[in-house]
């Protein structure tokens, strides 16, 4: 059945929609497939594979599925389903969206699909891009791997700030042993680690708390100061120290591009099209398992996607409560208006345009 459906891709040229709001997210989710095609296995195009949500199974094929969801409408006008997050066929992603006159002027995706900013470029010359804040506050989370460190000085200077109340005079004696070794611990800590938690508190100013580029440049001449006063030659994280801030000025432009272009109003995260892969695509592949054959997953993938864009919202929150009622297909205003359209009756509509 799912093979008799219009493409979503062709559905999104047929209705030429008109109130795309020209903020894309892209992210890629994993499928298994067993039997691939001879064009997939013989390709020679490659890139990052997200991992599985779940275990794969028996079979470690697969391919990803790349949605491109409308910021403000929660549309998807294109979708691709490639070998890997790769700069080619995302290339085509982008491709697509430019011949259906999509007004793209900014770009939400995570660091692992660094050819994004590239080929998006490539084809929309003054595009933003902007890197999603959290996945790259994680990344700095795992390298610096600081926090649990912070646990155990606040949990130092709980048990000295307790034992300075005590009132047992015969004991101080011991207390103030127990005082002597906490104190060293504390300050051995603070001494390997003060730079990397400073560090990290800074990088979060940057990503979650300055919303002005003064702001921004006040965070950024903190951080210089901080680690003006760092003897590269001796700290025992001098390495991590190093690779992290080059690492930020390298991807300046991409990591703060929400903070130079207020007016876009350009999300940090990508959370909502994390939202699309865990609710609407993960549970579902999960469910199944897999796929055998290229061609089902294609076309599971498609109505999926189909059923999708036909659904009506009814849970959305602020600053998205205006959408609910409303299937994304009906938010972005299509030019042939199908208003008396009911949800139950997407399937038929799309096998007669297909037809």
């Amino acid at each position: 059945m799912t093979k008799q459906l219009i493409e979503s891709n062709e559905l999104t040229r047929l209705l030429e929609p008109q109130n795309y709001c020209g903020i894309i997210l892209v992210d890629g989710k994993y499928m298994a497939v067993k039997d691939l095609s001879e064009e997939t296995k013989t390709s020679k195009i490659h890139g990052h594979i997200p991992s599985p949500g779940r275990p794969r199974g028996k079979t470690k094929k697969g391919l990803v599925i790349i949605p491109f969801i409308d910021y403000e409408s929660h549309d998807i006008p294109i979708y691709i389903i490639a070998a890997s997050e790769n700069g080619f066929e995302i290339g085509e992603g982008f491709e697509q969206l430019k011949a259906m006159g999509y007004p793209l002027r900014a770009v939400v995706c995570d660091e692992s699909m660094g050819e994004i900013a590239q080929v998006a470029k490539n084809v929309y010359p003054d595009v933003v891009v902007q890197l999603c804040l959290t996945h790259y506050g994680k990344c700095i989370e795992r390298e610096f791997t600081v926090n649990h460190v912070k646990r155990a000085i606040k949990k130092l200077e709980r048990k000295l700030v307790k034992l300075g109340g005590g009132i047992f005079i015969p004991t101080r004696h011991y207390d103030l042993e127990r005082a002597v070794k906490w104190t060293n611990e504390l300050a051995n800590l603070e001494f390997e680690y003060d730079v990397l938690i400073g560090l990290q508190s800074i990088f979060q100013e940057i990503f979650w708390r300055a919303k002005t580029e003064d702001e921004l440049s006040r965070a950024e001449n903190r951080m210089n100061e901080l680690l003006s006063f760092v003897n590269f030659k001796t700290h025992p994280h001098a390495g991590k120290i190093k690779k992290r801030y080059l690492d930020y000025y390298e991807k300046r432009e991409m990591i703060t591009a929400s903070i130079r272009n207020p007016d876009l109003k350009i999300p940090k995260t990508t959370n909502l099209i994390e939202g699309f892969n865990s609710t609407t695509l993960e549970l579902r592949l999960s469910s199944i398992r897999g796929f055998k054959k290229e061609e089902a997953a294609r076309n599971y993938i498609n109505a999926l996607i189909l059923k999708y864009r036909f659904h009506k919202f009814t849970d959305c929150k602020e600053p998205f409560k205006h959408l609910n009622k409303r299937s994304p297909i009906e938010i972005t205003n299509p030019t042939h208006n199908f208003k008396n359209l009911r949800t139950k009756d997407w399937v038929e509509l799309c096998r007669k345009l297909k037809k």
